[in-house]
């Protein structure tokens, strides 16, 4: 008898005992016995949304959890169950915890100690990491990887039901020129508000994303005709003329867009998208603003143009210093009298640069000169 009450007394200082370390415990702690909650630190009474132990003790264990307790203690057979899992709050709040079931004794009988770890802001961090990973953190539009990805599922829908799925290319006309004026912060300003109105027009089906720098790109689905993609072409150029307010400061911005089709041009994504390229290009080389779609014939012009800015940058690099200098103000369209400024020079001296700088680039008129180096400088 004398030996039963010592064991008895044992029990109840080891309860208490444990009971002391619990409440100490930062980790949420509770214990199951029959199903119902006999005991809660002050960690699981908080994370279960509860100011005080007995809104919680004394209550059915699937109050809070969607697995049964009384389940989870006859098929552990005595080992213990790690689990990551949704807990339920008094305020019907969700939250994600890791779960640890461990059987145990409490108050001489079979019980089951359960302890939580609130996983929310780690699993929040892992979403986005995994956003980032596939997203532009500037725009958070998808980026080139997710763009890739997204348009091989949309061709695989294209080739299911026998539509077509364009591919729209767009670059911004001189951005650099405006990074170069205002800054990078107010080039970023302007990167975001692009990339919003993109989202706004297109359709829900469709997806946009950054793949570059200053370029971005649409996938449009179900593609029945160049028509369709021309009309959400000029909606998407359209908007981007309108006046960006960037801080306080006004930017005046238009866009150059190349679209290529599959399967009417092409069977694979690296063709298709080069060609959208091609196109785009394309845009640009005919007076930008604009959009063009691609065609054969495009791929020879590319070629040409591309070995008339070779001619242009092996023309500007026989220049001298002050050559370029008068290149440049020409190219901005300034007066003789800035030239004069520039070089501290007659008018007659004027002239025998602006003559020297024609003559070496081979160019006909101002226009000419004009047009050869905005060809070699886009962001001009």
């Amino acid at each position: 008898m004398m030996e039963q009450v010592r064991e008895s007394g044992l029990l109840v200082d080891a309860e208490a005992r444990y009971r002391d370390l619990a409440m100490a415990c930062d980790q949420a702690i509770i214990v199951s016995a029959a199903a119902t909650v006999v005991f809660a630190n002050d960690a699981a009474v908080g994370l279960l949304g509860a100011t005080q132990a007995a809104q919680v003790v004394g209550r059915p264990v699937v109050d809070f959890f969607a697995l049964p307790a009384a389940d989870v203690e006859r098929r552990n057979g005595g080992a213990a169950t790690y689990t990551d899992t949704k807990v339920k709050r008094l305020d019907e709040a969700a939250v994600s915890v890791s779960m640890a079931l461990i059987p145990c004794r409490y108050a001489e009988q079979e019980a089951l100690q359960i302890l939580m770890r609130d996983i929310g802001e780690r699993q929040k961090l892992e979403g986005r990491l995994q956003f980032l990973v596939r997203h532009d953190i500037l725009t958070e539009l998808p980026n080139r990887t997710e763009f890739r990805d997204r348009l091989v599922g949309a061709i695989a829908r294209a080739q299911r039901n026998a539509r077509q799925v364009a591919v729209m290319l767009i670059n911004l006309d001189r951005f650099t020129a405006i990074n170069a004026k205002h800054g990078t912060e107010t080039g970023d300003l302007v990167l975001r508000e692009v990339a919003l109105r993109l989202k706004n027009s297109i359709r829900q089906a469709d997806s946009v994303a950054r793949v570059a720098g200053d370029g971005f790109g649409l996938i449009l689905e179900a593609i029945d005709q160049r028509e369709q993609a021309a009309v959400v072409a000029n909606r998407v150029l359209a908007n981007l003329k309108a006046p960006i307010d960037a801080g306080g400061v006004q930017i005046d911005l238009s866009g150059s867009a190349g679209i290529a089709a599959f399967p009417s041009d092409a069977r694979d994504i690296d063709t298709l998208l080069r060609m959208a390229d091609v196109a785009m290009y394309a845009a640009k080389e005919g007076g930008r603003s604009t959009f063009r779609f691609y065609f054969p014939e495009l791929e020879a012009m590319t070629h040409r143009d591309q070995a008339r800015r070779e001619q242009t940058a092996k023309r500007i690099a026989t220049l001298t210093e002050r050559e370029r200098e008068v290149m440049d103000v020409l190219v901005e369209g300034n007066s003789n009298k800035a030239i004069a400024y520039l070089l501290g020079a007659s008018p007659r001296t004027i002239e025998n640069h602006r003559a020297k700088v024609m003559e070496k680039m081979q160019a006909d008129s101002l226009p000419d000169l004009v047009r050869m180096v905005l060809d070699l400088n886009p962001g001009k």
